[in-house]
């Protein structure tokens, strides 16, 4: 995503935020220890930070068709961060799935391996991600499927490109 696309995309958010606090009031919407309101997403981009937490609740309880969460940095599949697998833990814990989506066509001899070590770091969920499922903060994600798409980057290396959270039908 360039700069100017990022520079619209916040230049939108604080827009809906400021309709969605001055004339709706966001009351649904996760509010941070300082009381201000997250504000809901369709596009974010994963800071391992509580705040990111706030605003995937907020898109996820908007509720939006899809969320896509991107990546700032170069993430290897089998590393996944544990506050995105708490997440993946949640959509498992309402009944949703979670796929990985393999870079179209690229599929070489070490790849097998690499969404062998991806599946397997995200079902290796510890007691803390089976807590951070029942926890009223991710219920958001028990309404949707994860899917962890993967991409090939400049240099040659399978990485996340994004997850995106998917609303299931009811």
């Amino acid at each position: 995503m360039t700069f100017t696309a990022r520079f619209a995309s916040h230049l939108w958010a604080s827009a809906a935020f400021l309709v969605c606090t001055t004339l709706v009031g966001c009351a649904d919407y996760p509010k941070s220890p300082d009381g201000a309101a997250a504000v809901p997403a369709a596009q974010l981009q994963f800071v391992d930070l509580q705040g990111f937490d706030r605003n995937l609740a907020a898109s996820l309880s908007a509720p939006l068709p899809s969320v896509d969460v991107a990546f700032y940095d170069r993430i290897a599949p089998s590393a996944l961060p544990e506050r995105l697998q708490k997440w993946m833990a949640s959509v498992e814990a309402g009944g949703g799935s979670v796929k990985i989506t393999p870079p179209p066509s690229t599929v070489t001899a070490k790849s097998p391996f690499l969404l062998i070590s991806a599946i397997t770091s995200l079902w290796t969920a510890n007691k803390m991600a089976k807590e951070a499922a029942a926890a009223a903060q991710f219920r958001a994600a028990h309404a949707y499927n994860a899917d962890v798409r993967l991409k090939v980057d400049d240099k040659g290396d399978t990485v996340v490109d994004k997850v995106v959270f998917t609303q299931r039908k009811k």
